[in-house]
């Protein structure tokens, strides 16, 4: 009985130490992930959405071993959170908005310059009952880029005077430490 416990103790503490460094060799084999982690750090711009602009701060920062990327979006004040990660092979997102709502989005398209990201209905949300996050787009040239531009695309039932698909435009510089905007 002893030896049993001893065993499974063993097996147990194995797969403790196992399983995070396969999930980081997977995340390091995704060369989307690896293409998001060029972005890593702080950046500071303006969002164009419905003829306004707005002061805009984000910040893109490794997490869970260096298997996810979170997003601090902070919009005016308002702060969002998108968590990257890998799930059987693709690079995905889940978006936790202002919105109050959390689309899950799926890479759809990668080149050279950018990465982009459309919704994944998996998440259950339907565009005839609610608005949400249904694209976006992260373009940056290089492996250290200063500058990067962004789009995000939200659709869905009417809030706030917006109705059918809204384009928010993104233009951000990476800076050391955000303004005090």
């Amino acid at each position: 009985m002893k030896t049993s416990k001893i065993a499974i103790a063993l097996f147990i503490s194995t797969i403790a130490f196992v399983l995070p460094s396969l999930a980081q060799d997977n995340a390091k084999q995704n060369p989307a992930f690896e293409k998001m982690k060029n972005i890593l750090g702080k950046w500071e711009g303006t969002l164009e959405r419905s003829g306004k602009k707005i002061h805009l701060q984000t910040q893109y920062r490794l997490i869970g071993g260096g298997v996810s990327i979170v997003e601090d979006w902070i919009e005016d004040g308002e702060e969002m959170i998108t968590v990257y990660h890998n799930k059987n092979g693709q690079l995905n997102a889940v978006h936790y908005c202002a919105l109050g709502n959390a689309p899950t989005l799926a890479l759809s398209s990668m080149d050279s310059d950018s990465l982009t990201f459309t919704f994944d209905p998996i998440c259950g949300l339907n565009p005839k009952k609610e608005r949400f996050v249904t694209r976006m787009l992260y373009r940056f040239k290089g492996g250290n880029p200063t500058e990067m531009y962004s789009e995000g695309v939200s659709d869905g039932i009417s809030v706030d005077g917006e109705e059918g698909e809204v384009i928010g435009k993104v233009t951000l510089t990476k800076v050391d430490e955000w303004s005090k905007n």
